[in-house]
């Protein structure tokens, strides 16, 4: 006795149903890799270009120098100012952060952050700064002497 195998064919809702499972497992395995790609790098240190770690708000305090800067002056007072007082605003921008020209990426930088304070001072005033500047990887301290000589300014 031979056997005849008959191919049969789908119906139309079996293949919609595949379909819609095709899909829904798709996006599950996508929703997956988007939650849960970075936590091996988070979690055990594991860094991979493929699963890269969530960075959030990165770029946020980085080049915001945090201290204070002196101002010596040659009869031998001296007067503080906080950074914001140095650059001479109420608050650092909340739009547009990352567009601050006035941020500091080393101690060469300082004197074009306190431009306003080195136009203020007189000739024979020395500016200092002594404090950390944020960076991708933390506070780092920094401590500049005389910045306002190191570069001519243009008021």
């Amino acid at each position: 006795m031979a056997q005849k195998i008959e191919a049969t064919d789908s119906s139309p809702q079996q293949l919609e149903r595949l379909s819609i499972d095709v899909r829904r497992s798709a996006f599950f395995l996508l929703m997956a890799f988007i939650f849960l790609g970075p936590a091996p790098g988070q979690l055990f240190g594991w860094h991979s270009s493929w699963l890269r770690e969530w960075v959030m708000f990165s770029d946020v305090g980085v080049g915001i120098p945090d201290g204070t800067f002196t101002v010596a002056h040659a009869d031998g007072t001296t007067e503080t100012h906080s950074p914001l007082e140095a650059v001479g605003l109420e608050s650092y921008p909340l739009i547009r952060h990352y567009l601050f020209e006035g941020r500091v990426f080393e101690a060469s930088d300082l004197a074009k952050f306190a431009t306003e304070l080195c136009t203020q001072a007189e000739l024979a005033s020395s500016v200092s700064f002594k404090g950390k500047v944020g960076t991708r990887n933390g506070w780092q301290p920094m401590q500049a002497e005389d910045i306002c000589a190191e570069t001519e300014l243009q008021p």
